[in-house]
């Protein structure tokens, strides 16, 4: 979000929410990838104030209001975004993190909250805040998941495939993660060994993912479930067959 101007974020939105009949969800982060904020021209240190400035400007401008903003981010003066949404009073708006910081502002801005790898604490931390803010919570949107579930006929074959670059991945993000002051995915990945014991890569059967989301959904009431499902450096049609075994083995499961 710190790097996009809010009314033409706002605009994108609506836009896209009428050519989708109504159907279209944002999702925010505030970012942490130094090297992203040096290429836009952003101190990193703002990136929670914009953020937040950004956010509010957004749900304000997409629920038809004629926006007067100043601060030291923004100056927009009678600024009004047509056409409107659909979706009233807005598209829904999901905020993701780690932190405290990032539940808090999922709290006050978002109509959901997304964390990989949640547990029980957070999702209560959640609806506390919810709560506290006065804010409904019959039915909370919440979303998380595996950080990379793969469901394969030959699992053994498919972890060997994607091994390698799983361990790129958790290996550059948790370098990104630390230089940012955030904690890492894993200590320093060496080999595929290193990567099993992390359980961050689980290549499963149909029948074992089921149970997997079952105990998972059994622990932490979650209203959406995500992955990653495609490694880098690997093409898309690998993943294709994967996802497809999901889509007509696992899914219907929880119909």
């Amino acid at each position: 979000m710190p790097f996009h101007n809010p009314i033409r974020l706002a605009e994108d939105i609506a836009t896209v929410d009428i050519i989708s009949g109504g159907r279209f969800e944002l999702g925010v982060g505030i970012g942490f990838k130094q090297e992203e904020f040096a290429g836009f021209g952003v101190s990193s240190k703002e990136r929670g104030k914009r953020t937040d400035q950004a956010l509010d400007i957004i749900r304000r401008a997409l629920a038809g209001e004629t926006i007067t903003f100043k601060s030291e981010f923004f100056d927009f003066q009678n600024v009004r975004v047509t056409p409107e949404p659909i979706q009233k009073p807005h598209p829904p708006i999901w905020l993701g993190g780690f932190t405290p910081a990032a539940l808090r502002r999922a709290v006050r801005f978002g109509d959901g909250f997304t964390v990989p790898g949640a547990n029980r604490d957070v999702y209560d931390s959640y609806v506390a805040g919810l709560k506290k803010e006065n804010r409904p919570t019959d039915d909370p949107r919440f979303a998380s998941g595996f950080w990379f579930l793969i469901v394969s006929d030959d699992p053994a074959k498919s972890f060997a495939e994607a091994a390698d670059h799983v361990i790129y991945q958790v290996n550059n993000y948790s370098v990104w993660l630390s230089a940012a002051g955030l904690q890492p995915l894993a200590p320093h990945l060496n080999d595929r060994e290193d990567l099993r014991k992390s359980g961050l890569l689980q290549v499963v059967d149909p029948d074992t993912a089921i149970s997997m989301i079952r105990n998972f959904g059994d622990a932490v009431p979650i209203t959406h479930l995500y992955s990653w499902t495609l490694p880098p450096g690997l093409p898309p049609r690998w993943a294709q067959t994967h996802l497809e075994l999901f889509a007509s083995k696992v899914i219907p499961a929880f119909r």
